[in-house]
């Protein structure tokens, strides 16, 4: 056991008597475990009156000494000579064995206590102006939030109006596009059939120059009149005007017959077209015309950016409950960083026509709203110079698998 010299502790407590610190605890008299605990814990029940008759007296008069008081330590029932005083905001308490021990260290407490308490008062000051400035912080997010939820509001209003602007001028440009391309089908029809006539008719001696000339302006005629054509499905699929005459066919049939019209095209360039597909028909319902057009350009596309004398792959076949069409050609490809822009309008390829054909960049876009509206998807799969394989599929029923009507998109 240590002497008794050595028994002694002293501390700080808050008016209310719980202790805050802990020190000059030689021989360990007290655990670290009392800190949060009162200081009336720590006396034998037969003590408590007497213990806080002594608190009370330090709080009274400011200090207080010469109250003996037993306490139930690790070493057992032991006394304790104890003294206190208050010491700003704080009440400090010194106990020894012994009643000059005890002494000493009030002195001791007292010494080092105007340092230790300015540093508490420094801490609480801090605390209460932290404190403060949390208080005040509600009230400054709170004003932040309605600046801040007005601009907000102000914004989706000042974007709505745009939206609607944009929204007006959209279908102002969609009915100018309808408009001009509805007046200019005409004359262009009126120049493609007189250049068909003119080229038709052997009497008339042309000189070369001369038929090349004719050949331009019915090439370019066509090409302008396709042009409008695409105009006019692009301002309508917009507009969400468009609409799809729904009918129950075969589609490997409505393949082999849109082949079979590209067939002319492709022997111009000596390229062959192959349809792989089942015996058996596949039926569902589609808009006839509309997914013509889709295979028309997939097919078009693979002849104009083929070399000549290569061949085209069109397979058709059902994948779950969905049937599938791909058109694989062995052509140029198209470079991965392009692919992701192929289907959206005007959008062009770095990728030339292998015999100088015209493209307008808009039937890839058209196909792919077409397909859309369907209920399909459409998707393409290229490496350069190893060719590109485009792909869409289309629901093999819909909700009443065999339907007649019209749908909108």
């Amino acid at each position: 056991m240590t002497s008794i010299s050595d028994r002694r502790f002293s501390l700080f407590c808050d008016f209310d008597g719980h202790i805050k610190t802990l020190f000059h605890n030689e021989g360990k008299v007290l655990s670290e475990s009392v800190i949060g605990n009162t200081i009336f814990s720590l006396c034998l029940p037969s003590d408590l009156n007497k213990t806080i008759e002594f608190y009370l007296d330090i709080k009274n008069n400011n200090s207080s000494a010469g109250w003996e008081i037993n306490l139930n330590t690790p070493e057992g029932y032991e006394t304790f000579s104890f003294v206190g005083g208050v010491f700003g905001e704080m009440i400090g308490i010194a106990a020894s064995t012994t009643k000059q021990d005890a002494s000493l260290l009030m002195a001791e407490l007292s010494s080092i206590n105007n340092e230790q308490m300015n540093t508490i008062r420094q801490l609480v000051k801090e605390k209460q102006k932290l404190q403060q400035e949390s208080d005040d912080i509600p009230g400054l997010l709170f004003d932040d939030l309605s600046r801040l939820n007005n601009e907000l509001v102000n914004m989706q209003r000042e974007l709505a109006k745009k939206n609607r602007e944009l929204d007006e001028l959209n279908k102002l440009k969609n009915k100018f596009l309808g408009m001009a391309a509805h007046d200019l089908r005409s004359p262009l029809g009126v120049i493609i059939g007189y250049s068909n006539f003119i080229l038709e008719d052997e009497v008339r001696n042309f000189s070369k120059d001369q038929l090349e000339m004719i050949e331009s302006i019915l090439s370019s005629s066509e090409f302008m009149l396709n042009l409008l054509n695409e105009l006019l499905d692009v301002s309508a699929i917009e507009s969400g005007e468009i609409k799809l005459n729904m009918i129950h066919t075969d589609i490997i049939g409505v393949v082999r017959k849109n082949v079979e019209q590209n067939s002319v095209i492709a022997g111009s360039k000596q390229t062959q077209i192959e349809v792989s597909a089942a015996g058996d028909p596949i039926n569902i319902t589609i808009d006839r015309s509309k997914i013509d057009q889709v295979l028309n350009n997939l097919i078009s596309n693979a002849i104009k950016f083929s070399p000549p004398g290569s061949q085209i792959k069109v397979k058709v076949f059902q994948k779950d409950k969905r049937v599938q069409v791909d058109v694989e050609d062995n052509g140029q490809g198209i470079p991965a960083d392009e692919l992701g822009n192929i289907f959206i309008s005007f959008q062009k390829t770095s990728v030339r026509s292998t015999a100088g054909e015209k493209s307008t960049g808009l039937g890839l876009s058209i196909a792919k709203n077409l397909v859309e509206a369907h209920g399909g998807k459409i998707w393409v799969e290229s490496e350069v110079n190893r060719g590109s394989v485009f792909s869409f599929t289309l629901p093999i029923s819909r909700k009443n698998d065999i339907y007649k009507g019209l749908y909108s998109v």
